[in-house]
């Protein structure tokens, strides 16, 4: 039995053949001068701190699913309180389970599937708010500062899944 001696990428430790120019998993000049190589895995580096960014920019979004489904409870449980005897109390608070419910099942989501749970929350989010809107015009005010909040931080979050994803694939990252 031979003793075949390893070949390890300088930079993400994967094996390679000695005939590779370039390492398969991360792109490495396995061939090229120390200056390029340096250079490679200088970049590397900072696509990797840009990734960290990232992801606490995405874990954020998917928070703000959490806090809409918190505070879409709490306002409910006090709109429930102060509803009229003669309005249906069943179908606001099956409407109210159900979309508190959805928010929570995004949140959830949003740890194995970002983007469509972000882009699902947002979409919801907007269409609840245009219909709140149909049946009262003044409900746009009401807690306008958090409204604008919740969408700014979900359409950061869209976008930094998205720039994370486009990160990952230069780096060969799964």
């Amino acid at each position: 039995m031979e003793n075949q001696e390893l070949n390890l990428c300088a930079c993400c430790t994967n094996t390679y053949q000695p005939v590779d120019t370039f390492c398969t998993n991360c792109g490495y000049p396995l061939q090229g001068n120390e200056d390029a190589q340096r250079n490679h895995i200088a970049n590397r580096s900072i696509k990797e701190v840009d990734l960290i960014e990232l992801d606490k920019k995405v874990k954020a979004a998917s928070q703000s699913l959490y806090w809409i489904a918190g505070i879409m409870a709490f306002s409910s449980l006090i709109s429930y309180f102060t509803l009229a005897e003669n309005d249906d109390i069943t179908v606001f608070l099956i409407t109210t389970v159900i979309l508190v419910g959805a928010f929570l099942a995004f949140a959830v989501w949003s740890k194995t599937k970002p983007v469509t749970a972000l882009i699902s929350g947002l979409s919801l989010y907007i269409i609840v708010q245009l219909l709140n809107l149909m049946v009262d015009p003044t409900s746009i005010l009401k807690g306008i500062i958090f409204k604008i909040l919740i969408i700014g931080y979900l359409v950061k979050g869209i976008m930094a899944v998205l720039e994370s994803e486009k990160i990952k694939k230069e780096l060969f990252i799964k």
